[in-house]
């Protein structure tokens, strides 16, 4: 059986005496959309950036292709890792194309081979060519965090780490971007690792779901398997809340008719 792309073997994390991550050990196989839900502070995003080593273990190891990545220079490390965050993060003075650009040029990559990567991004994240040439504040915020999928995925890498991607967009705007990420994760073959407070969106998108309260791993499993309840009260209640949703609108819907 092959190796898991990313492996967590009882990994830690403390800040000034405080357990953010508790000793969590897991495997993701190549190609499986990972949800990590959880409440402020739980942990999730303390565990996904260990992954880039944007955080630093206190103990424990991470293996990404069966690597440790301590042992991995951590710019090299996260030019190989597409990272999508709340904030998009694009540079305000350069261009859409300069921006998705950035990795493929720190990699030297030829500029041919730059300029049609740009096109094929473009087009990959529904946006039109012309866009290559505005700036950041030209566009809408939907638009400027489909640039940010675009300029993490420029460098083809197998991992896709999402922080909080779409939590600063309207609701439609949100659930259109959701679905065309997991469409991307799955015509590229992507392994992404993705952090969300928003449960629905966690059960409607991933192969698998995380649970964390208190830096531990509370629940591992299925959307499907989670739908059917779970022994941790925390758990099924954080999973039954779209649930409880759904029979309300259910109930506003019938009561109008």
């Amino acid at each position: 059986m092959a190796a898991p792309l990313i492996q967590f073997n009882a990994v830690s994390r403390l800040y000034a005496g405080q357990t953010a991550v508790d000793a969590v050990s897991l495997d993701i196989p190549a190609g499986q959309f990972v949800a990590v839900v959880g409440a402020s502070g739980s942990g999730k995003t303390t565990l996904t950036k260990m992954v880039s080593r944007l955080v630093e273990l206190s103990s424990g190891q991470v293996l990404v292709e069966g690597a440790d990545v301590a042992g991995i220079d951590p710019v090299q490390l996260r030019r190989r890792i597409g990272y999508v965050f709340q904030g998009v993060g694009l540079f305000p003075h350069l261009t859409v194309g300069e921006n998705i650009a950035i990795t493929p040029r720190l990699l030297s990559q030829a500029d041919g081979e730059i300029a049609a990567r740009v096109t094929e991004l473009l087009d990959l994240v529904g946006l039109p060519q012309t866009y290559a040439t505005r700036l950041p504040d030209q566009l809408s915020g939907g638009e400027r965090q489909r640039v940010g999928v675009a300029r993490a995925l420029a460098a083809k890498p197998k991992i896709l780490l999402m922080d909080e991607p779409f939590g600063a967009l309207d609701p439609i705007t949100r659930e259109a971007l959701g679905r065309a990420t997991r469409d991307l994760h799955d015509k590229l073959h992507l392994t992404t690792l993705m952090v969300t407070h928003d449960v629905q969106e966690a059960l409607l998108l991933a192969d698998r779901i995380l649970v964390m309260a208190g830096g531990r791993l509370l629940a591992d499993a299925s959307p499907r398997e989670l739908l059917k309840g779970h022994g941790d009260p925390a758990v099924a209640a954080l999973i039954d809340t779209p649930a409880r949703q759904a029979r309300a609108l259910s109930a506003l819907m019938g009561a109008g008719a």
